[in-house]
């Protein structure tokens, strides 16, 4: 059976696939079925629109605190079963939607797959980060992070393709846990041994490169990390919530309004596949390019009121975000005592996803389409100026041996 290398060592093919699967699901709750909360409307006459809007919303409040209880229990407990565990809910509540009648019922089915998922989003990156190390952990960061979002885009489309035909079939999407929950067969400790990989159910203890330092210097870098995220996700995200009334506003159609979000997923979703040789050509500069490409996106976007230039700022801004993903998951990694402390201290910095999701309308509340893309590249241009200053600190530099790598294949 081929064999990947890891950095420490070898694991069967069919372990990678079955840790890559694992990130079909991560996304899934609330903005794959977006498409379908205008048909909810008309199918509960009696709900409100907030009462519609919590489908989207409240996944995401109840990912939040089940990532932390994922981070917390991946310690003590056999990560295998708790990615078991967490899928299990999420088919369920999956299941569950397919026979409720009530917009409480699929509130409250929302909320149950949140939490299921909210299980599952650390030990996706987190088990990754147990068994690759340096340049391999950097690309497999960045495939799981492109199968996540693909796969959002995919299961999006699909949605908004047979919402018509019933509306209890688009929730089929939420059936994915099943390949996820079949492919578990091959992380298991019998699966490994007899193929020669090393075992990720039991924590590994292999100590991480930045392991030693003071505790407060590891909490602050942590914290650097997670705040962030937090405004490249705030900034990236304003798109999905001002492009439509922006676009309504010049006169276009809401197909166009439809191309320019997807163009923009589109563009989080491919610089995952290609992380590594993106940091191989830009090297040091990787960072502070994709930042310079979330202030020039979003500038497009406001004072240029064309199609065309949608396309090109939704893309840079796509492009910026889905590169900065997953380097800040490999940073997360690198700042672990060990690989079994991986888990939990991704779980720290992915929280600043789901809270910058959930509080993006809050920040631009009561504003224009045009002057939230302005304060979006605005408050980028802050983080850029930081990151030049501090283009040498753990947070805005690219690892030192990554950098080498890059130009070892460059020159």
């Amino acid at each position: 059976m081929k064999r990947i290398a890891t950095g420490r060592g070898y694991i069967p093919l069919l372990t990678l696939i079955a840790v890559w699967s694992m990130s079909l699901v991560v996304d899934l709750p609330g903005l794959a079925i977006s498409p379908l909360i205008s048909v909810i409307d008309k199918v509960f006459p009696g709900a409100t629109h907030l009462e519609c809007q919590l489908l989207e919303i409240l996944p995401n409040f109840c990912i939040f605190p089940f990532i932390l209880l994922s981070g917390k229990l991946s310690m003590s407990r056999n990560k295998v079963g708790l990615v078991v565990v967490g899928l299990v809910v999420f088919l369920l509540a999956g299941i569950a939607y397919f026979f409720v009648d009530s917009i409480l019922g699929l509130i409250i089915v929302s909320c149950i797959l949140g939490m299921g998922c909210g299980l599952v989003i650390p030990l996706a990156a987190g088990l990754l980060a147990e068994i690759f190390t340096g340049r391999y952990r950097l690309e497999q960061m960045g495939i799981k992070s492109g199968i996540a979002n693909g796969t959002l885009v995919l299961a999006t489309l699909a949605v908004g393709l047979i919402e018509g035909k019933n509306w209890h079939l688009p929730f089929v999407v939420y059936l994915l846990p099943v390949v996820p929950l079949v492919m578990s067969v091959f992380l298991s400790r019998r699966f490994l041994s007899a193929n020669g990989g090393s075992d990720v159910a039991t924590p590994v203890q292999a100590h991480i490169k930045l392991a030693g330092l003071p505790a407060g210097v590891v909490r602050r870098r942590i914290m650097g990390i997670i705040f962030f995220y937090l405004v490249v996700t705030i900034s990236g995200i304003t798109l999905s919530f001002f492009i439509p009334f922006l676009m309504s506003a010049h006169h276009m159609s809401d197909d166009a309004t439809g191309y320019v979000s997807a163009v923009f997923y589109l563009m989080v979703t491919l610089p995952g596949f290609f992380l590594g040789k993106i940091v191989c050509g830009l090297r040091r500069s990787t960072i502070p390019v994709c930042i310079a490409m979330m202030i020039v996106g979003p500038l497009i976007i406001a004072f240029c009121p064309s199609l065309t230039a949608y396309f090109i700022g939704a893309s840079l801004m796509g492009f910026g975000y889905g590169a900065l993903q997953p380097i800040f998951y490999d940073k997360a990694s690198e700042l672990a005592p060990s690989a079994a402390h991986s888990t939990r201290v991704l779980s720290y910095v992915m929280s600043a996803n789901y809270i910058g999701v959930a509080v993006c309308p809050l920040f631009f509340v009561g504003l224009n389409s045009v002057v939230a893309f302005v304060i979006s590249a605005a408050c980028m241009a802050v983080v850029l100026v930081v990151a030049i200053l501090r283009r040498h600190s753990f947070t805005f530099s690219v690892d030192d041996e990554l950098a080498a790598y890059g130009k070892k294949h460059l020159d």
